[in-house]
């Protein structure tokens, strides 16, 4: 056992920076409400197929739906609700939230209860964070593990038109046009240039 002397100026140095980096690298405490500001993600997650592998939109949408869970404390994994306008403001294109979600549904990053719409109440989409445990105490369930390199090939090449085709299809009512085509407008454009 190597006995610690304090006039052994190497030990002290080395202790002191140690002891910097350590204050300088550790994760962030908790906010003065007592809320949760921080989301360890892992080298392991982030060097998998699942995430590597993400378009520009679902990288933003995963950022996203983090910063909710990290806005809750941490204590509403599987309640979360991020609307389409907030994704839309945190740089997911608005067209793509849709493509977006599915994707990160698909890799197994999040996992998606979709909401409906009707009677005039909105029920919102709720989110499930896979590599973090969730509300009721349950234990992570890493789905993304499952995504390997060539699962997300197939997501990029076939499954995600399938998806937006399954999409399109479930609770759309079928747009039946404003007028029969073949009935000409009351008015035709030569007669307004004449007036």
């Amino acid at each position: 056992m190597v006995e610690f002397n304090p006039r052994d100026k190497s030990r002290t140095s080395a202790g002191k920076t140690r002891a910097m980096v350590r204050k300088h690298t550790a994760p962030p405490g908790r906010s003065d409400d007592g809320s949760l500001r921080w989301q360890w993600l892992t080298i392991q997650l982030l060097e998998s197929p699942a995430f590597t592998t993400l378009s520009a939109n679902a990288c933003r949408a995963f950022f996203r739906i983090i910063i909710e869970h990290t806005a809750h404390a941490a204590l509403e994994n599987g309640k979360l609700v991020v609307t389409h306008p907030q994704f839309v403001s945190y740089g997911v294109t608005g067209e793509y939230v849709a493509d977006a979600l599915d994707e990160l549904a698909y890799k197994g990053l999040v996992k998606v209860r979709r909401g409906r719409a009707g009677s005039g109440v909105a029920h919102p989409n709720r989110f499930t964070l896979t590599f973090v445990g969730d509300h009721e105490g349950a234990p992570a369930t890493d789905e993304w593990k499952q995504c390997t390199a060539d699962r997300c090939r197939k997501w990029s090449e076939t499954d995600r038109k399938l998806a937006a085709d399954k999409r399109g299809r479930v609770g759309r009512k079928k747009k039946t046009p404003l007028r029969n085509p073949e009935i000409p407008p009351l008015r035709d454009p030569e007669i307004r240039r004449a007036s």
